[in-house]
């Protein structure tokens, strides 16, 4: 075994395991009279979990109850631990005893409550991270999952991980409710753990994840003391209140637990007998702000007086103002409740500071919120007020649908914003008009607009409408404005004052009285403590609200006040003493000039350097050794100042380092940079960092050799910061280095400046790139002294598209240079000239003559390859082809007669392009672009030879898989960024990103590596390629269905002809995938007519396979010699094709073949289609082709399913499915399966992956994700509803699957009946009255008009629904509701409750329910389906049964009437005929015989039909006939039957008569048993024919089995069949005693 860094061999030390996973081992080393436990983390990221856990282990060195770590001895890759001893607590078979239990208890507490005060939060305490030793102390361990409760970010598997051990999990930390961790989830942890050490079990078991989760989130454990009478009920009492769902229900402290536990503990050793109350002493760790408001009372009054003028309509408004932190909010918010319960609407929005798009427009927030309500109305009043607002904005309507989302689903407008330039008085006269139509004196309307200061011209000009015209009765604006006396107001604040009828409101601090109120609420203190308190802090906070709420929680953090069993404790004098003199300042600054002199000038130079500084840096930066400077950060630490990380340390909130920064002279900070400038130079490491620092401190560099130090210092730190992408810095570094640089140095300046250029280039500041190279131009006039600047500003005016300009000084300076521009006339011969070189330097040099050759010298050479180079760029974006042409055999020419070198790649590697884009010589392109890259290679040249891979990987498709070239342009893209030139780096994402669209694995790694490009280039300004990327974006939106899909617009592509054509090819594949054969026509067709911007790259062959296809889809439908020429044109394109397929078959040949089986379909030649098809997958098969796959088998089921081969087609169609699914165009994926419900079933089976053991998940904490839960539960519900057929089961089924996956406490399932406009309950037995209808009405209302699924926290406080009938006695009440739509029609909505947690569901939870709900309604219609079939075949059943009925009654009142009063006559004759015509009397009784065996025959046909006794007695005594009837003796087992519903008798009897006479016929048994027993619960009749014969049987045998089976089906019953051979034949009958369902 392998044991890593623990003592080898020759050690004396033994070493056992004690565990070993795949990620940690760990064992006891024993060391002559002592043992440690070594831990050793495994896996790739083995070390960072090392250092993890090492330094949360650090963090609790001395707290009792915890594992230590031990400085020795040291084994490398391992913690070392003081051992325990004892064992883990886990896998007890048996409780703990209550003694044991108690010390246990506390003893944990104990640790928890200490690692909380420490800031750590465990997140995984189980019994198994407990050692009990065997003195009876518990100790707490395994730190590895273990956080920060500031800063919680420990190595994680991943972001949608489940942290933890399952079976122990606080509900927020299953990642379900959106709610935060803290540390009590470690305190529902302790409660979990305790419950299995009091029960012997944790508290929901340990098996399936699916119920582990929902049970913490909806169930109530079983009381401890319910499962071990021997607990103490207190201590029943204590593990309930720690496993409370909601947090806030929860303990808040674990030094709450320890007060109870200790309690109990003294209770049950008879040391204390007062009566406990559970969680009485638990109080937060901070003081809390008390809910009711404190001190307002004449401010609450004078608003409560506004709203009843409002409603009179004789206020407007209100206006409300005070400084920040005053409780204005809070102040505005006490009215919320009076105008809810006048049955009013409380509108709210707020403005920000920084942001003014819409989303942070309080208006917009404000008239969202007014839509929502209204679309939850009752139908009968959502329509007056509908027509009442149409009629108020008028023609302006298309405007407020256009805007809020809400109101294009009220009022069914189209959106038509109209003119933008009267948009904004359009908008404020329509927001005006809306509320006018919908507020009144009935339901009144608040509209609250907080922070109004940061609002802009529209909202204002909203606010001066309704301030200034008559007030709307009903209707109160409340407008709440920050006002310090510091700043100036808009106009409509600063005249609020002058408003008649519009009350002001300032308000001020509280003044003491109401302090002490805040106070004595936040601590719990009376009147008398809490002035006390008072006269300490008041000159502190000035009777700010929320400074007193700040401070209070700062003395607590201290230790100033300490939280005791008897409430908050302090000390005034420590209070004063704490806070010092009262003239420091602010809170902040006081804390901060409290610090040592040490420790402060400390945080001064880190808040010099940053907000997060390493703490080598740190050093350095202070002149001190790391122990003094970790002696000094002791005490900004523990005042909650700083945050120590590993290796660094940061402030804990910016406005820390801004209050220090504030603090400090700018004669003090400027020596204390300096002095940091001077000594961070001196460590050649940390140059950038003290390029930094020399930034605002350059006017006090004086002596020349240092301005020199720093110019060099600058220019360094500006090449580091370009290497890594930063131009800002650079650009600032380098403004810098011109101000210290020696004027007399002309060509340092200029290659600062040049250097500058480049980053301003990059960073798209393309104006300043013009004056800057204005600068260069008089520095250096001469264009073979500043080639670098040349081109830099020929590529600034090319991504200005100001081609012409870019060209022409181009080709000037090029002619500077000494290089034969030829005119236009010259220009062809020259380009045959320079082809012919071309391949004769392929065909008669060899690679290894380059290398051999001496590289370009020529400095006026060399800088016209530059200009060559930035050139042919600016021609290729102008699309003059000719000019392309020139630049780039140019520049082979050179290399080719002057010498290879380094500048030349570029220019020479244009060459490579021009071969393929103007000669079609593909594998010439690709030779000479290969060939530059391999002396490259050997050179070892960069950025050049970057350069030469981007370019040959632009050419590497035409021979060699695309990934190929994929790779070779992201390798580019490094050596690109790496060199500075992020133009190009910019470029190779045309590649990858194109290519990627057709060969990543999926539509999310495509979307990546857009994003990344898009970022890249917005960054460094090049737009032309961002337009480029942006078309493929919008493609992976399309696909994925995240966006809708309409066309792009192709407006803006106009002046960029390269991102217009893939625009087309964007539109032509989504157009492709999506089916649309016309939209594939058309956009295929236009990008045809762009491929020469392209010319030489690979889109241009997939455009012409998407031609391809379209042609043929047309040649389809065509006739005559339009068809011939559409597959004459096909005929070429697949020719195109299969000559590139010749050169690279794994790029083209399943396109080419694809082709093929498209023409031959199209032709009408089915065999050679047929081959085509299976070619084309067959080659496609074997390509990492997605879209291309999954495109072609659609293709080619389509083509069976055309055939009338719908077996294949389908198979085919499952397949292509499966293909787009794994390639994640969910879009595609929704159309088939609504197109072809089947389909799914397909993807299911081939998910059945360990779905069949979810327990194996829980073994490992922290491996279970949300998302393998969803997919669990996913899998659970696409099987559980798909084989249901009847809606009551598939409401069970739906209560069952969605109850377990989301935690919900209910779930219902509502279906919308069109006939009758309502919403029914799935019980079809019986009508359901409105009192019995228990259903949120409200949400109802509001799920049919939005048909839009719905996310409520609590809907006790969300006006739109707090207000049902099904709410109003609710504490709280999570809900979730989805509508279901089947075809775009709503079919029934599902509602999904959880009363036990607010916020129980979030949105990320929305798309497994969406899939479930997609399931659903699939499944709802094959019910619908199959009641219909079943209520027609039990129609037909009881119509056949009614028939016989008539026909028995009929023979017994007709001929068998007849017969038995002719037998009488008969009998009659025969006793009144003399006794001498003897013959006639005996011919006499032998016709009454006759008539009688008739009579008795009849009587069997009609028994037959219908038996009398059945209608006379009922199904037992008719049973029981039968019973005495059969040849087979009967044993008899009848329940008492309640009266049955007529078809359920009758087939009953005669599938109970069948059953006997086939086990009389075929069984050859001894005996039979009939059971008939009713299940009245679940409604249910059960029969069972049980006979101990030969067996055998079968449905299909033709003993009349199969048709029983359909008689009971055809009723709504089941009929099961168990007939084993030798071993006797089992019916088991299920029937419904309500009867079939019609």
């Amino acid at each position: 075994m392998d044991t890593g860094g623990l003592p080898g061999r020759r050690s004396s030390a033994q070493v056992a395991v004690l565990s070993e996973t795949a990620r940690t081992r760990v064992c006891r080393v024993s060391l002559g009279k002592r043992t440690v436990v070594c831990k050793q983390p495994l896996g790739p990221d083995a070390s960072k979990r090392l250092r993890h856990e090492r330094a949360m282990l650090e963090r609790l060195r001395g707290v009792s109850n915890v594992a230590q770590l031990l400085d020795s001895p040291r084994y490398a890759g391992s913690i070392v631990l003081a051992d325990a001893g004892g064992r883990s607590l886990a896998g007890r078979a048996e409780p703990l005893p209550v003694d044991v239990l108690l010390g246990v208890g506390l003893g944990v507490a104990r640790a928890v409550a200490a690692m909380h005060r420490r800031g750590i939060l465990h997140r995984d305490i189980n019994p198994a991270n407990i050692v009990l030793s065997p003195d009876g102390t518990a100790c707490l361990l395994d730190f590895a999952l273990a956080s920060s409760l500031t800063d919680p970010a420990p190595p994680s598997p991943g972001r949608s991980a489940i942290v933890g051990t399952l079976a122990y999990l606080a509900p927020e930390q299953t990642r379900r409710t959106g709610r935060p961790v803290d540390q009590r989830s470690d305190l529902y942890a302790v409660g979990a753990t305790l419950y299995e050490l009091a029960t012997g079990a944790p508290p929901f078991g340990s098996g399936d994840p699916l119920r582990l989760v929902h049970d913490h989130l909806a169930r109530v454990p079983a009381p401890p003391v319910e499962v071990n009478p021997a607990l103490p009920a207190p201590l029943s009492a204590i593990i309930l209140h720690l496993l409370e769902k909601e947090p806030d229900n929860r303990y808040q402290t674990a030094e709450g637990v320890i007060h109870d536990l200790e309690r109990l503990r003294d209770a049950q050793a008879g040391r204390d007998k007062e009566p406990m109350r559970i969680g009485h002493h638990d109080f937060p760790r901070w003081p809390v702000a008390p809910a009711r408001l404190v001190g307002r009372d004449t401010e609450v009054a004078a608003l409560q007086a506004a709203f009843e003028d409002a409603l009179a309509g004789r206020c407007p408004g209100v206006l409300i103002s005070g400084a920040a932190g005053v409780g204005k909010t809070a102040l505005v918010n006490e009215l919320r409740p009076t105008v809810t319960s006048r049955g009013g609407w409380f509108l709210a929005g707020k403005f920000d500071q920084y942001r003014r798009d819409l989303e942070f427009d309080g208006v917009f927030q404000a008239f969202r919120s007014l839509g929502q309500l209204l679309l939850a109305q009752p139908e009968s009043e959502l329509t007056q007020l509908r027509q009442r607002i149409t009629d108020a904005v008028g023609p302006n309507a298309g405007l407020a649908t256009a805007v809020v989302p809400e109101f294009a689903a009220l009022l069914d407008v189209p959106p038509d914003p109209g003119d933008p330039l009267t948009a904004q008085s359009r908008a404020q006269h329509n927001s005006v008009q809306i509320l006018r139509a919908v507020a009144s004196p009935e339901r009144p309307v608040v509209l609250f607009l907080d922070d109004l200061h940061w609002a802009g011209r529209g909202p204002l000009g909203f606010v001066d409408l309704l301030l200034d015209d008559d007030a709307i009765p009903g209707l109160l604006l409340v407008g709440v404005h920050r006002d310090d006396g510091d700043s100036a107001q808009p106009p409509t604040l600063s005249r609020s004052r002058d408003r008649a009828g519009v009350p002001y409101l300032r308000l001020e601090n509280l003044p003491t009285p109401g302090l002490i109120t805040l106070v004595g609420d936040m601590l719990h203190a009376d009147a008398a403590a809490a002035a006390g308190l008072v006269e300490v802090i008041a000159p502190r906070t000035s009777g700010n609200p929320y400074e007193t709420v700040q401070l209070l929680t700062a003395l607590a953090r201290h230790g100033v006040l300490t939280a005791t069993s008897a409430g908050w404790q302090w000390d005034p004098a420590a209070v004063r003493a704490h806070l010092g003199p009262a003239e420091g300042g602010d809170l902040l600054t006081l804390r901060i000039q409290a610090l040592p002199p040490p420790s402060r000038q400390l945080v001064e130079a880190m808040a010099c350097v940053g907000g997060r500084v390493e703490t080598e840096v740190l050093q350095t930066a202070a002149g001190e050794p790391a122990d003094v400077v970790a002696q000094h950060l002791i005490p900004p630490t523990d005042e909650g100042l700083l945050v120590l990380e590993r290796g660094a340390v940061r402030f804990h909130h910016d406005r820390i380092r801004e209050a220090i920064l504030r603090g400090l002279s700018p004669q003090r900070r400027s020596a204390l940079q300096l002095a940091m400038a001077r000594r961070l130079a001196g460590a050649p490491d940390l140059f950038a960092v003290a390029a930094e620092q020399y930034l605002p401190v350059l006017d006090a560099v004086e002596d020349l050799v240092e301005r020199r130090e720093v110019t060099d210092l600058l220019q360094r730190a500006a090449g580091q910061a370009t290497l890594i992408g930063n131009h800002a810095l650079v650009n600032a570094l380098l403004l810098a280095a011109l101000r210290v640089v020696d004027p007399a140095e002309t060509a340092v300046a200029l290659e600062l400046r040049t250097t500058r250029l480049g980053a301003l280039f990059s960073l798209g500041r393309l104006v300043e790139v013009d004056e800057e190279y204005r600068e260069i131009e008089q520095l250096c006039p001469s264009t073979p002294d500043r080639p670098g600047a040349t081109a830099i500003h020929v590529r600034s005016l090319s991504y200005q598209a100001r081609f012409g300009e870019a060209i022409s000084l181009s080709l000037q300076s090029l002619r500077e240079c000494g290089l034969d521009v030829p005119s236009a006339e010259r220009l062809p011969a020259e380009l045959d000239r320079r082809f012919a070189l071309l391949h004769h330097w392929l065909d008669h040099s060899d690679p290894a003559d380059d290398l051999a050759r001496p590289d370009l010298t020529d400095s006026v050479l060399l800088a016209a390859t530059d200009v060559l180079d930035a050139a042919f760029l600016a021609a290729y974006f102008a699309a003059d082809f000719t000019w392309v042409a020139w630049l780039g055999l140019e520049g082979l020419r050179i290399w080719i007669e002057h010498g290879p070198g380094p500048t030349l790649l570029g220019p020479a590697g244009a060459a490579a392009y021009c071969a393929v884009s103007q000669r079609g010589d593909y594998v010439g392109g690709y030779r000479a672009s290969r060939r530059l890259l391999a002396w490259a290679e050997a050179r070892g040249a960069e950025p050049g030879m970057s350069r030469a891979r981007h370019r040959s990987a632009l050419f590497s498709c035409w021979l060699e898989p695309i990934e190929n070239g994929v790779h070779e342009a992201q390798w580019a893209r490094e050596g690109l960024i790496a060199g500075g030139d992020l133009a190009n780096a910019g470029y190779t994402y045309l590649l990858t990103v194109r290519s990627l669209a057709d060969c990543a694995p999926s539509l999310e790694s495509l979307v990546n590596e857009v994003d990344s490009g898009l970022n890249f280039v917005h960054r460094t300004g090049n737009e032309q390629t961002g337009q480029v990327l942006e078309t493929y974006r919008w493609l992976a939106d399309v696909l994925r269905g995240d966006s809708p899909a309409d066309p792009i617009t192709l407006d803006r592509f106009t002046d960029n002809p390269l991102a217009l054509l893939h625009a087309y090819l964007a539109r032509a594949i989504a157009a492709a995938v999506s089916g649309d054969l016309a939209g594939l026509a058309r956009e295929s067709a236009a990008g045809m007519r762009l491929l020469p911007v392209a010319a030489g790259f690979y889109p241009t062959a997939v455009v012409r396979a998407l031609h391809g296809l379209a042609l043929a889809e047309r040649a389809r439908s065509a006739d005559g010699d339009e068809r011939a020429a559409l597959l004459s044109e096909l005929d070429e394109v697949t020719s195109w094709l299969a000559a590139r397929a010749s050169d690279a078959p794994d790029n083209f040949l399943h396109l080419v073949r694809w082709l093929e089986a498209e023409r031959a379909w199209a032709a009408g030649d089915v065999h050679a289609a047929e081959l085509a098809f299976d070619t084309a997958r067959s080659e496609v098969s074997r390509r990492a082709r997605p879209w291309h796959r999954a495109l072609i088998t659609e293709r080619a089921a389509r083509f069976h399913l055309a055939r009338g081969l719908d077996h294949a087609g389908r198979e085919l169609l499952a397949q292509a499915r499966r293909h787009y699914a794994a390639w994640g165009a969910s879009a595609k994926v929704t159309q088939l399966d609504w197109a072809y419900p089947t389909l799914r079933r397909h993807f299911e089976a081939s998910l059945g992956f360990a779905v069949d053991q979810p327990g194996e998940l829980l073994n490992q904490p922290g491996t279970i994700t949300t998302g393998t839960l969803d997919l669990l539960g996913i899998l659970s519900a696409s099987q559980a509803l798909s084989s249901e057929t009847s809606i009551e089961r598939l409401h069970a089924r739906v209560v069952e699957v969605l109850s377990t996956m989301t935690g919900a406490t209910g779930v219902r399932l509502l279906l919308w009946s069109d006939e009758q406009q309502d919403w029914l309950l799935p019980e079809p037995t019986r009508t359901v009255t409105e009192q019995e209808f228990t259903a949120p009405r409200s949400v109802l209302r509001y799920l049919r008009r939005t048909e839009a699924p719905l996310v409520v926290d609590d809907v006790t406080h969300d006006e739109r629904f707090a207000h049902d009938p099904c709410f109003t006695d609710l504490q709280g009440c999570s809900l979730l509701a989805v509508p279901i739509l089947s075809r775009g029609t709503l079919r029934a909505a599902l509602l999904l409750e959880n009363r036990l947690i607010r916020g129980a569901f979030t949105t990320n939870r929305l798309d497994a329910v969406k899939l479930i709900a997609g399931q659903l309604a699939v499944s709802l219609d094959n019910a619908h389906l199959y009641t219909q079939l079943t209520a027609s075949r039990a129609r037909i059943v009881t119509a056949a049964d009614q028939a016989r009925r008539r026909i028995e009654r009929d023979l017994h009142d007709g001929a068998q009437q007849r017969l038995v009063a002719l037998a009488l006559r008969l009998r009659a004759i025969q006793a009144e005929m003399p006794p001498e015509i003897c013959h006639l009397t005996t011919e006499l009784d032998t016709l009454a015989t006759e008539t009688t065996g008739v009579l008795d025959e009849l009587r069997e046909i009609a028994h037959g039909l219908h038996p009398g006794m059945l209608a006379i007695g009922g199904l037992a005594p008719a049973v029981r006939a039968l019973a005495r009837r059969s040849p087979i003796p009967v044993e008899l087992d009848l329940h008492p039957l309640p009266p049955l519903p007529e078809p359920i008798e009758v087939s009953a009897y005669f599938i109970i008569a069948e059953a006997l006479t086939n086990t009389a016929k075929h069984a050859h048994a001894t005996s039979v048993t009939v059971t008939i027993n009713p299940d009245h619960p679940n409604g249910v009749l059960h029969i069972a024919v049980r006979d101990d014969g030969v067996g055998g049987a079968h449905f299909t045998q033709g003993t009349g089995l199969l048709g029983l089976k359909d008689r009971a089906e055809a009723i709504g019953g089941r009929l099961h069949l168990q007939s084993p051979p030798g071993a006797g034949t089992s019916l088991h009958l299920e029937l419904p005693l309500s009867g079939p369902h019609q």
